[in-house]
């Protein structure tokens, strides 16, 4: 991968020179950080660690370095563009040595409009992030590959009124052979129709229709866990300036599944999402968010969970140099039994997780930062409870083109 990541980078700065000569956005970081995690693979209260790990201890310490790169070239104009966002991470355990990783994650992308009636975007995206580690089922190294492709055109036939459409693909990829099993092909086509208004808000009302296969499972997994299923939804979705000060995005569907011939599975749900933004001051932002669906999980006795959370996040500036944050989130999780037993209820797990982080600028260039979070799980009759604790103390550095851009980018904020 790394020399794909390579090749992406040496493919850009061949085609720059042959655009225009307007200006290319670049911003450059540079990432060090040591961590310590008292519970990095998430193992229950109740579990033996000797057992598990061949030693006494559970928690470990990481040593991280992290590249990443944000480019924005604008071609004929600026809203006919290239863009492209790579990380690329190495992370080394002091005692869980199995787990050491390189991580990475690329996005490209090609935004283009034609006149005042068309325009569209073509996206690529690779990454390997190490699994999320859960209860103990899995101590080995385990790596998750994701691809997506996609394809989007929008016609404006208004000012105000778009029909847009949307084509994606996506690949799940595991790298130990007892996960093979949720490998999984993605294809999915969006579309709608999205009324804009003059104020910087919108509303869109759509289909979406999304075909999930798990191309590696065996015979006896399709006959539990079924080879695929196919998801229908119809949502409202909006982004709303509801004033100068706050901002409310949010997305609700009424969505179908449909297992490819375990019939008796297929259910209908709402999902919603939603997300509020206050700045409460210049120098306080505050954001609630509120979400509620179903997500797959990688445990062959659970064919989904119906997930819902909530998550309070306070950000504050008091210097310009200073900024603290504080996120409190708090997530149910409702596992549905592949094969239910009359008399036993479907698990439930409860989360909740607080953490906190402060920055520092020591110049325009370089900032010192500290975060960390206490995450508690109560697992019901599912299993034993499990605690983590991480903190996190790292030194950055940014070199931007154009002051302001990695802020813009998403990594001015931690």
């Amino acid at each position: 991968m790394l020399s794909v990541f390579r090749r992406v980078l040496i493919g850009i700065s061949l085609l720059l020179p042959l655009t225009t000569s307007a200006t290319t956005e670049l911003v450059l970081q540079l990432d060090s950080s040591w961590r310590n995690d008292s519970n990095p693979l998430r193992l229950t209260e109740n579990m033996d660690t000797r057992t598990a790990l061949g030693a006494d201890k559970k928690s470990d310490s990481i040593l991280a370095t992290e590249f990443r790169v944000v480019l924005v070239h604008p071609l004929d104009s600026t809203e006919t563009r290239l863009l492209f966002t790579g990380q690329l991470s190495n992370n080394s355990y002091q005692q869980l040595a199995q787990l050491d990783n390189t991580e990475y994650a690329y996005k490209g992308a090609f935004e283009w409009r034609s006149g005042d009636l068309w325009k569209g975007k073509l996206f690529r995206s690779q990454e390997q992030q190490l699994y999320d580690y859960l209860n103990g089922a899995l101590t080995a190294r385990e790596m998750v590959h994701r691809t997506t492709g996609s394809a989007e055109v929008a016609l404006r036939v208004t000012p105000d009124i778009e029909f847009p459409l949307a084509i994606k693909i996506q690949r799940n990829g595991y790298d130990t052979p007892a996960n093979w099993m949720f490998d999984s092909l993605e294809h999915s086509v969006d579309g709608g129709l999205q009324f804009r208004s003059g104020m910087g808000s919108n509303i869109s009302v759509g289909i979406r229709s999304a075909e999930v296969s798990f191309p590696e499972r065996t015979a006896a997994q399709v006959a539990s866990l079924d080879s695929g299923y196919r998801d229908t939804e119809i949502y409202l979705a909006s982004d709303w300036q509801y004033s100068v000060l706050t901002r409310l995005r949010g997305r609700i569907a009424s969505m179908q599944r449909a297992y490819a011939t375990l019939d008796s599975r297929n259910f209908s749900t709402l999902t919603a999402e939603l997300r509020v933004q206050h700045n409460y001051s210049p120098k306080t932002i505050v954001n609630l968010n509120l979400w509620s669906n179903p997500v797959g999980i990688t445990d062959n006795t659970i064919l989904y969970t119906l997930t819902t959370g909530t998550q309070l996040e306070a950000l504050w500036r008091p210097t310009d140099k200073t900024s603290l944050s504080l996120l409190v989130t708090k997530e149910l999780q409702r596992y549905q039994y592949v094969n239910p037993v009359q008399g036993r209820s479907n698990p439930e797990l409860s989360r909740v997780r607080i953490g906190g982080s402060a920055t520092y600028n020591v110049s325009r260039d370089i900032r010192m930062y500290m975060n960390g979070f206490r995450d508690s799980s109560d697992q019901g009759t599912f299993g034993a409870n499990i605690a983590q604790n991480m903190l996190r103390i790292g030194i950055e550095y940014t070199f931007e083109n154009i002051t302001g851009l990695a802020q813009r980018a998403g990594l001015g904020m931690r």
